[in-house]
């Protein structure tokens, strides 16, 4: 589900301060799920670009170069590595080969020890036609290698944002 109508049904149903999560990459982003009522937001794809970030080098490039629809949502990475994750929560990462090849046949990939052993090495050798990279939505909107400290200071432009509308963080 997209973060804005689930934001919306959440914000209606809870009387807690909310921290939305779920394509925030910008400013806009932010303004965004602080205009809906947010207390403030989570961003995690945003950093996956930043020369800081713990992913591999070709990881990273696989998350500078995917395009706004260069994701999957599904259970094929989780079951391929036998993680115990509640089936009805799926994950989302950059598409790739692998996914493709199981999306759907989760049942049987359950069972193929050849297939987790096939993740499991591409994971070791860096072949990210196989291995995945965890990444949201937003990942379209990282398309240059930056320093996390350049990543926050583009959320500064919120102030700006919401101020068009009466409304500060």
């Amino acid at each position: 589900m997209a973060t804005l109508p689930l934001l919306q049904g959440v914000l209606d149903a809870v009387t807690v301060p909310v921290l939305a999560a779920g394509g925030i990459v910008t400013a806009r982003g932010l303004a965004a799920v602080l205009a809906a009522g947010a207390e403030g937001g989570w961003a995690g794809t945003a950093f996956l670009g930043c020369a800081e970030t713990t992913l591999p080098g070709p990881a990273r490039r696989r998350v500078l170069d995917a395009p706004e629809t260069g994701t999957a949502y599904g259970r094929v990475f989780d079951v391929a590595q036998r993680l115990a994750w509640p089936p009805e929560f799926g994950g989302r990462a950059l598409r790739n080969a692998f996914f493709d090849r199981w999306h759907g046949r989760e049942e049987e990939l359950a069972g193929d020890e050849g297939a987790r052993a096939e993740l499991a090495a591409a994971r070791r050798d860096g072949d990210y036609d196989a291995a995945y990279v965890y990444a949201g939505q937003g990942v379209g909107l990282v398309d240059r290698e930056r320093t996390a400290a350049d990543v926050v200071a583009g959320f500064a432009g919120v102030d700006r944002l919401l101020s068009r509308f009466g409304r500060r963080p």
